[in-house]
């Protein structure tokens, strides 16, 4: 008779590798075939499956996966372990009951090897249903009843006592709250999963679609197609006149000029001597004012000189003085000095200022106009940019797309086609005046969302094995760019383009590393109260926050069994 050489072993929908490669030791045999049912837990990961083959590897055993499952069997190939559809069992002449095929006795699911010394019995007597055991009893108590009288002894010990009916309700009572204390409590446990910060950069390439055809046809990395869009913008404004003349009197007056320095001080005609609030005026003639001297009592007194001074037409801030100018008695600094020597040298009035009347109409002078060609180009531009983002927006919904205009000063190209004044407008005594201009604008669209799928691809390879990108975290408004270089000739833009995301630590059930994440947090938190399962898993290097809510809500501990928690993530 000959020996057969493998081991049949029945595993369990629920039973992890752990258990499996423990079952597996007790036995003797080189060849395993492993029976698994379909949506088995050994099949959630090509992982649990290496583990065990390489357990048995060690063992000097060889391990054959027999299952009707389509994606365990797909991941038993992956892991490298040949797989059968159904349990090959050699063919002998005669299949005694000593034969290897009756040794294989699945009795339960976990136990499925029979002793040697061990035979499957098989009895003789025929089977009696239930409704020929009911028939048979209602015959007898037929009999009994028909007999004599029972006494009350006999009934009272054929019918159950109340306190015997009581006690045994008592015990279920007692054993469902026990059922219920064991697999009734549930905890959920919330996490919010750490993150990071993470940016990358790339090159990329604008090809004008004109000229580089046969390069976008390519389809190369980094290649994006870009053209040329272009628009004219015109606009007709009304400027108010700045400069004014003025017809008015100035006001004059006497200050008294001081100096503390230890050498005279010479004043040119038209020095400046000016008020805190901007207010100019200028003396009539050059002065030379003494120095500082010694008096009879051997004390230093300054140098002074008195010089009248008129006030200018308009003060600083190019308003109108006349009137402003009669003064109350002031002090004045002398502009044209440096700080320090304004401190040496300064004028004062004691007497008011007179004569300043205030007469003045607008007069329109060539800095105006000038101005104001300025202000119009400069509006125009503006104006120029955003009648291109329009004209881009319109092709877009025309076309589909999402072509973007490239930012850059550098190529925005504007040409002054136009600009427009009345021939007679400067020396014109007007309040306002009118300019009429005209520029063309030409600007590089390209197509933003091949720029975003291209950041998004590259950020996605730079993530740790374990986290993932957050999707809510890449956002057009987190990409920018910067052109780094240009072939006008081949018509070709290079710009680094950055985006910033956020990576996070996988936790999602779902996923093969969130479900490995949540078999390790449930390992380490059965049995526990919930303050130190928080404590536990807010120090785990995947975790930011925890929260840990349970079931019924006077649970105060983590249920024993880990399939009554759950892991969900924290809004």
């Amino acid at each position: 008779m000959g020996k057969i050489s493998r081991q049949i072993i029945y595993i369990e929908i629920d039973e992890e590798v752990t258990a499996i490669s423990d079952r597996i030791k007790r036995f003797r045999r080189k060849e395993i075939l492993l029976v698994v049912p379909r949506k088995a837990i050994l099949f959630q990961s090509v992982v649990n499956l290496k583990i065990l083959k390489n357990k048995l590897k060690e063992k000097g055993k060889r391990l054959i996966i027999v299952t009707s499952d389509r994606n365990g069997k797909h991941m038993a190939e992956k892991a490298g372990i040949k797989v059968l559809k159904r349990v090959e069992v050699e063919k002998t002449e005669a299949q005694g009951e000593d034969t290897p095929q009756m040794k294989i006795q699945p009795i339960q699911a976990r136990r499925n090897l029979t002793p040697k010394e061990e035979r499957p019995q098989r009895f003789t007597e025929k089977k009696i249903s239930i409704r020929e055991l009911l028939s048979e009893f209602r015959m007898q108590n037929k009999k009994k009843k028909k007999g004599s009288k029972d006494s009350m002894d006999d009934f009272n010990f054929n019918k159950p006592k109340r306190k015997f009916i009581a006690l045994i309700i008592i015990v279920s009572i007692g054993l469902f709250g026990l059922i219920t204390y064991i697999a009734l409590p549930s905890a959920t446990i919330y996490i919010r999963p750490k993150f990071d910060n993470l940016d990358f950069s790339v090159n990329v390439t604008l090809a004008d679609k004109r000229k580089n055809q046969t390069l976008i046809r390519q389809n190369k990395p980094h290649i994006i197609s870009s053209e040329v869009v272009s628009t004219s913008t015109k606009q007709t404004k009304i400027y108010k006149t700045a400069s004014k003349e003025f017809n008015g009197t100035n006001a004059q007056g006497k200050i008294l000029i001081t100096n503390t320095f230890n050498e005279e001080w010479e004043l040119r005609e038209g020095t400046r001597f000016q008020t805190k609030d901007g207010l100019v005026f200028r003396i009539k003639k050059g002065v030379i004012v003494p120095p500082k001297s010694r008096d009879e009592a051997g004390e230093f007194k300054p140098g002074n000189l008195v010089a009248i001074v008129e006030a200018d037409p308009f003060d600083i801030y190019g308003q109108p003085v006349g009137a402003e100018g009669n003064l109350s008695p002031t002090r004045f600094t002398i502009p044209g000095l440096s700080k320090y020597n304004q401190r040496l040298i300064w004028g004062e009035s004691h007497e008011p200022f007179v004569g300043g009347v205030t007469s003045y109409r607008e007069i329109v002078e060539e800095d105006d106009i000038e101005s104001a060609k300025k202000q119009i180009q400069d509006n125009l531009i503006l104006l120029a940019k955003e009648d291109l983002r329009t004209y881009i927006d319109e092709v877009n919904k025309i076309n589909k797309t999402n072509l973007t205009l490239l930012d850059d000063s550098r190529y925005l190209k504007t040409e002054l086609e136009d600009l427009r004044f009345s021939d007679d407008l400067e020396g014109s005594y007007k309040e306002k005046f009118e300019l009429f201009a005209r520029i063309s604008a030409e600007g590089v669209a390209f197509d933003f969302d091949q720029l975003f799928a291209i950041l998004k691809k590259e950020l996605g390879t730079r993530t740790h094995p374990n986290m993932q990108l957050r999707d809510d975290s890449i956002a057009p408004e987190n990409i920018s760019y910067e052109v780094i270089d240009e072939d006008d000739i081949l018509g070709q833009i290079k710009i680094t383009a950055t985006v910033i995301g956020i990576e996070e630590f996988v936790i999602e059930p779902s996923t093969e590393a969130g479900a490995r994440f949540g078999a390790k947090v449930k390992e380490k938190v059965v049995g526990l109260s919930l303050e130190e399962a928080e404590s536990l898993i807010g120090n785990l290097p995947e975790v930011d926050a925890v929260e840990i809510k349970s079931w019924p809500i006077w649970i105060s501990k983590i249920p024993r069994i880990p399939e009554s928690i759950d892991i969900k993530l924290m809004d």
